[in-house]
């Protein structure tokens, strides 16, 4: 097992991922390079290489970083097991509020871009975001059907099929960039609805 970063060390490494984070989404990917960065870091290729062996591990690194702070605000504050429709409703809420921001969409058509080439920075996100969202959430459909309050059924489906139901349509259109802003009181709305849809389909018989 590695031995943790010094403080110092960690703060130098949380500051190259917020200015690679920023280079990125100005410059996509491709167009991206480590002298760039340094440049915008204000130090040499040589430091960021002693964080980082290659950009793809860097973007790799920042889309980790992106993901695990989407993670922790959908799982923070989750209302207790027995209010079913209330933790749904938040978990709703912070996906699609969280993922209609600029910075995951513009996060997420980088990834959709480069994949093609780099198959390893798709694996990156997957495995960071999508994944650990998924398997946290099918142990909350895992609950709720042990206990009753959902209908018997594979957890994982549950889990895709809810957050399919919060993104439907919303999401694709902003990723396309032919949705303008999206208010809160129409998350709310759309996340109503597919929380509604969602326990209509898997309401206990």
């Amino acid at each position: 097992m590695a031995a943790p970063l010094p403080k110092r060390d960690d703060r130098r490494r949380e500051t190259i991922l917020e200015i690679a984070r920023d280079v990125f989404m100005m410059q996509g990917f491709a167009a991206t390079s480590m002298s760039a960065i340094a440049t915008r870091l204000g130090g040499s290729k040589g430091t960021l290489y002693n964080y980082f062996k290659s950009k793809e591990e860097l973007f790799g690194a920042v889309v980790s970083r992106e993901c695990a702070g989407l993670a922790a605000s959908l799982f923070e504050n989750v209302p207790p097991d027995g209010e079913m429709r209330q933790r749904l409703t938040h978990f709703g809420r912070v996906i699609l509020s969280r993922l209609l921001e600029d910075g995951p969409i513009r996060l997420q058509r980088i990834i959709v871009a480069e994949t093609e080439r780099f198959p390893e920075i798709g694996a990156a996100f997957y495995e960071s975001g999508p994944r650990q969202i998924q398997d946290r959430l099918s142990a909350y459909m895992a609950a709720d059907i042990a206990a009753g309050r959902l209908s018997e059924a594979d957890p994982r489906i549950a889990a895709a099929q809810f957050k399919d139901l919060v993104l439907s349509n919303i999401h694709q259109q902003k990723l396309w960039g032919v949705l303008g802003d999206f208010t809160d009181a129409q998350i709310d709305e759309h996340v109503r609805q597919a929380v509604e849809t969602f326990l209509r389909a898997y309401a206990p018989h």
